[in-house]
């Protein structure tokens, strides 16, 4: 039995037998502060599996700078599942509808300010500056905006129910609510004990190698693909104006590989490029880069050449160029960069 089912498993049990004496007996000689820490620490750990989910690859690729899913799943605790996101941003997400959901164990699917505002040890500002807007995967394979905060928040809030529970702050109708926040918040714990033994004993490195497997597996096919055009004649058109040159679709120059490199796949995902300049060392007509990529990768491929094509036209010469482009993607390798060109 895998880490994750044994950790759904044994919530389910806790979630039906109800508090034990030995977990509120514990719990009550943590501060709130310890009991958010660990829980915290736990829910990462949960959200941290890398493991591709049963909802799979859901990535639409957009082209502009919004998060978007990456991988959606469905998590387990007690007797009922909610679902859960990963964004391209390696945030772990839920929506603003299944945090009510774990909440109020699937009973209600609302605002989650009303459910704050009920509770005396929430402040006004527990939300302020946390939600993310993200686009999530809809049936039909479209991608629409979603609000979601990060996963962790959803341990924060449980606590604050604990909390306001020890203290007999809560009115009779909110007890169920705190019932099934100590339930997140035990199964969250359990994980949290794999993941301090992870750390404890290195392999947490394990698990950040599976996760870069993963992430090439959405971007890398297993073999190349047929070939099509994929740069347009503009990019080339304007990579020669900027250099001053006359563009010759038949003698491009060495260099120009650098560029495509540099400003579209590194830029997209420098682990993506490292895997595509293994697995085609020698790219050439036909035997191109973007003919190893996935759908995904491809659309993903497509955007960032708008991006820069529509950033060339804004310059004059290669120089301001580089210079826009570090700027627009925020490149903290600029200065390399610039090195390399000037070494053709």
């Amino acid at each position: 039995m895998s880490e994750k089912s044994e950790a759904s498993e044994a919530a389910r049990k806790l979630s039906k037998l109800g508090a034990k004496k030995g977990g509120r007996a514990r719990a009550s000689v943590l501060t709130a502060g310890e009991r958010t820490e660990i829980a915290k620490k736990a829910a990462n750990a949960r959200w941290s599996k890398t493991e591709e989910p049963s909802g799979g690859l859901v990535a639409t690729a957009t082209d502009d700078a919004t998060p978007y899913s990456l991988f959606r799943g469905t998590l387990e605790i007690g007797d009922f599942s909610f679902e859960c996101h990963v964004l391209n941003t390696h945030e772990r997400v839920l929506t603003q509808r299944e945090v009510v959901r774990a909440l109020t164990g699937g009973r209600d699917s609302g605002n989650l300010s009303r459910y704050l505002q009920a509770n005396p040890l929430a402040g006004d500002d527990l939300l302020e500056g946390r939600t993310i807007q993200f686009r999530a995967p809809t049936p039909s394979g479209a991608a629409n905006m979603a609000t979601g905060y990060d996963a962790t928040i959803l341990v924060e809030i449980c606590d604050l129910y604990l909390s306001a529970r020890d203290q007999k702050l809560l009115k009779p109708n909110q007890q169920h609510l705190a019932r099934m926040a100590e339930t997140i918040v035990r199964a969250c714990a359990k994980v949290g004990i794999i993941a301090l033994i992870d750390e404890a004993t290195g392999y947490q490195k394990i698990r950040a190698k599976r996760a870069l497997q993963v992430k090439l597996q959405a971007f890398i096919a297993d073999d190349m693909q047929e070939w099509a055009k994929m740069f347009p004649d503009d990019f080339w058109y304007e990579l020669a104006r900027l250099e001053g040159v006359r563009y010759s679709p038949r003698n491009r120059p060495l260099r120009w590989g650098k560029y495509v490199m540099a400003f579209v796949y590194d830029a997209i995902d420098g682990d993506v490029g490292k895997e595509l300049r293994e697995i085609n060392p020698s790219p050439r007509h036909r035997r191109n880069h973007h003919q190893w990529l996935k759908e995904f990768g491809r659309e993903k491929v497509n955007n960032q050449i708008q991006q820069v094509i529509a950033i060339m036209k804004l310059c004059d010469d290669m120089s301001e160029f580089r210079s826009k482009f570090a700027r627009v993607f925020k490149k903290t390798s600029g200065e390399q960069l610039q090195l390399d060109f000037m070494e053709d």
